[in-house]
């Protein structure tokens, strides 16, 4: 399964089981997962994916067939096993016995509740504007206590933020100065950014 979706592979070895638990509605096995802030923020960025996948079938003991399963996989790491009776799938599965059909992916459209608390922060940017920031992949992230919504991934574990206030920081987690303010609104942020990211090296790693 790996060769056709791989990116499910690559995400389940960013992060750590913390929990399983059952749930009601639709029944079935829910799989808390976390993150460390590296592999969070590569999470957020890269698996912003979530969906349903059909096409797996587990060995029922007690009925001596295979049944399929749907899963439910959420950026890209499994979420969610639909089943009847979730309590006993251990006893009613032999997770030893799997095959594997044709697999079929229902994507789920989900809306990033950080994109939409950011884009209300900048409504003082033209459309213009907004089109010269990565708001597609902003997340929520803090540093020094504070929370900050990323406007630009500087592709190497560093950023451009806003905070709640509109102020715009330069993040840089290599400098002694981690967080630094470059702008006190969003528009003044304009004066000199144009879209090229190469225009903030020096505000960046100076």
């Amino acid at each position: 399964m790996e060769y056709e979706v791989p990116q499910i592979k690559v995400a389940i070895g960013l992060s750590e089981i913390y929990g399983i638990s059952f749930v009601q509605k639709p029944k079935g096995i829910y799989i808390s997962r976390g993150y460390k802030p590296k592999e969070f923020e590569i999470i957020s960025k890269n698996h912003k994916t979530c969906f349903n996948l059909t096409g797996i079938s587990v060995l029922n003991k007690k009925e001596n067939r295979y049944q399929q399963i749907k899963l439910y996989y959420q950026s890209d790491g499994l979420t969610k096993i639909e089943i009847e009776d979730p309590e006993y799938f251990h006893k009613i599965f032999d997770l030893k016995q799997i095959q594997k059909s044709k697999i079929e992916l229902k994507y789920l459209k989900i809306e990033n509740p950080d994109q939409k608390a950011t884009e209300k922060i900048l409504k003082s940017l033209s459309k213009d504007q907004i089109d010269l920031l990565e708001l597609d992949y902003t997340f929520e992230i803090e540093f020094d206590k504070k929370l900050f919504y990323t406007i630009l991934d500087m592709e190497d574990g560093n950023y451009i933020a806003v905070d709640k206030k509109g102020k715009i920081y330069r993040l840089n987690h290599n400098q002694e100065e981690q967080v630094k303010l470059i702008a006190n609104k969003p528009t003044d942020f304009f004066e000199f950014y144009s879209g090229q990211k190469s225009e903030l090296e020096d505000i960046m790693y100076k």
